[in-house]
């Protein structure tokens, strides 16, 4: 079953903070700040580097029509 990118971006984004949240703080107000700078830097990082490299397309170059 496909998922977006968006979707998967955001699972792995969650995933990932909530692990090292979990692994480097003890107490809830920490946990909550990192967890929140973690997710957000991911999220918006990720759509920051999308938004940058839209221009350049990932294939060949498309043939000019004759």
């Amino acid at each position: 079953m496909p998922h977006s990118h968006l979707f998967l971006m955001t699972l792995y984004a969650l995933l990932v903070s909530v692990f090292f949240t979990v692994l480097w703080k003890r107490d809830r107000r920490s946990q909550l700040k990192i967890f929140l700078q973690l997710f957000l830097g991911m999220m918006v990082g990720g759509i920051l580097l999308a938004w940058l490299m839209f221009p350049f397309p990932s294939g060949p170059p498309a043939p000019f029509p004759s």
